[in-house]
């Protein structure tokens, strides 16, 4: 495994993130069935992991654990059942979440709001806006993380552009275990406030990705431990993964994104627009549709 490529990690001290050349992920994706109840599923993903690239996108955690500085700058006081852009309003989750914007080696925020989503980027860096919509039960999101997320997160740090990660459910209720690991990866996330180890837990998510949909994954034992620090430093951690507490939440979010035209995941808008095949087969040819659209 390589190191990142250049700066904007400068000083850092002790070993380095996991970039380096992943494996070229299968084509497809995901799309959703009726969400939720029963309906068509979503086939099981190509066997390999060799092959053409070709998915809608998507990315994520796997690549910036040792470079965060895990510093909260603010408290943002937000409900926790509010939705966002391009998602469902309302969780009716009824619990409040102390959000804290965390500051990220090189200069970059991460700010995680009130839908479960979070932005990434240099102070007052407003465009290119680049929304990542994922599912932490998709095989081809995580193949899509190792690929793509050290591109993507160089770009918000190096203030080239706004990163907005969306968690979501893609797959319907007759999808199992899938759905259900889903649910509790991404309503575990909710419980992290801190936006700069909400990327770090969001990593640990896919390091520890099951590794078919038939996989049960995600018990909460495990995501306990992924969160070990947190445990220790926040006595509402435990419970409010143990309880599932945003998983109401999550599945209203999930809705809104469905209704607003995503059609599997990974995938990814920018500014507004969805890439297609040829602009997301390659950590350059992103890079290219990104930077186009500044």
């Amino acid at each position: 495994m390589g190191n990142p490529p250049n700066a904007p990690w400068p000083g850092q001290g002790g070993p380095q993130p996991p970039y380096g050349p992943p494996p070229v992920p299968p084509p497809g994706g995901f799309s959703p069935g009726p969400f939720p109840g029963p309906g068509p599923q979503p086939g099981p993903p190509p066997p390999g992991r060799k092959g053409g690239g070709g998915l809608v996108l998507a990315l994520v955690g796997g690549g910036l654990v040792v470079v965060l500085i895990v510093v909260a700058v603010a408290v943002l006081a937000l409900r926790n059942d509010d939705g966002g852009a391009g998602g469902g309003a309302g969780g009716g989750d009824g619990a409040d979440v102390r959000l804290r914007v965390g500051k990220i080696a090189g200069g970059a925020e991460a700010t995680p709001l009130a839908d479960g989503s979070l932005v990434m980027a240099r102070p007052g860096v407003t465009s290119p806006v680049v929304d990542v919509y994922e599912d932490f039960a998709c095989p081809h999101c995580g193949d899509f993380d190792r690929k793509h997320d050290p591109m993507l997160k160089e770009l918000a740090v190096s203030g080239r552009a706004k990163v907005v990660f969306r968690p979501m459910v893609i797959f319907n209720e007759g999808t199992q275990p899938a759905y259900e690991n889903s649910i509790r990866a991404a309503a575990a996330l909710r419980c992290v406030g801190d936006g700069a180890r909400w990327l770090t837990y969001q990593d640990s998510l896919y390091a520890h990705q099951p590794a078919s949909l038939d996989t049960p994954g995600y018990l909460t034992e495990a995501l306990l431990l992924y969160g070990a620090d947190l445990v220790k430093e926040d006595d509402d951690f435990a419970s409010c993964v143990r309880t599932l507490r945003h998983a109401g939440s999550v599945k209203t979010v999930s809705r809104g994104y469905i209704s607003s035209g995503v059609q599997g995941t990974p995938s990814v808008r920018v500014n507004g627009r969805t890439l297609g095949e040829s602009e997301t087969e390659s950590p350059e040819a992103m890079r290219r549709a990104i930077t186009a659209a500044a």
